[in-house]
């Protein structure tokens, strides 16, 4: 594959292609439009995923100035934690009792799949730049940062209900959110609790992952 050609795995698009295809048939056959939602989630997990690959392909290029890899950075850094949030949609399955559950299931299951893959290529490909550009050691300190950051902001999206754009829109009421969770012992608790628990299942998922994509 030519490293400087931007594209989808195919693995994405079946995914992708099979959620789609599940979500329009659940309209169909049942008239029920609840979870059409779950399409704006994996766009919001496809954007760190196209910002990621635009910085690898220049980075392989030779075209990623420091300004650009900071900004798109800082912009990815914010965009990262929509990607595996989307397991946690895993909730609403059973929620309509006109639909068969196990048909939610598998809707809900392959969106959460697609996003989650969306989001562990994208952090591959900030993790490339970072070895090429600086060393595997820091490269590997920064999967971990970046995954248990990913992890504490799905706690934020499900349980707080707070935005990526959020931190920029109402900074205030973020900042507010965010300090009662230190504040108040059981929001901390559960707060600490989730957290750890999104970043083990994310930080498995990942080098397991992985390991298929190096060998």
């Amino acid at each position: 594959m030519d490293k400087y050609k931007f594209t989808i795995p195919k693995s994405i698009l079946i995914l992708l292609a099979l959620s789609f295809v599940l979500s329009i048939f659940r309209v169909i056959l049942f008239g029920k439009f609840s979870l059409v939602y779950i399409f704006w989630n994996i766009y919001l997990a496809l954007i760190p995923f196209v910002i990621s690959s635009i910085l690898l392909r220049n980075f392989n290029k030779n075209e990623l100035s420091k300004e650009a890899l900071i900004v798109g950075g800082i912009f990815w850094l914010f965009l990262i934690p929509n990607a595996p949030y989307v397991i946690t949609d895993l909730i609403h399955i059973g929620e309509i009792h006109a639909v068969p559950v196990l048909y939610d299931t598998f809707l809900i299951f392959s969106s959460a799949w697609v996003s989650l893959l969306l989001g562990m290529y994208s952090i591959f490909h900030m993790e490339q730049i970072l070895k090429t550009k600086y060393s595997t050691k820091i490269a590997s300190i920064f999967v971990v940062v970046i995954i248990f950051f990913s992890s504490f902001g799905m706690y934020l999206g499900r349980f707080l209900r707070f935005n990526s754009w959020d931190i920029l829109s109402r900074p205030m009421k973020f900042i507010n959110g965010v300090g009662e969770i230190f504040t108040n012992k059981p929001d901390s608790i559960e707060a600490v609790f989730y957290t750890i628990l999104f970043f083990f299942f994310i930080i498995m998922s990942y080098y397991s992952w992985k390991a298929t994509q190096t060998k």
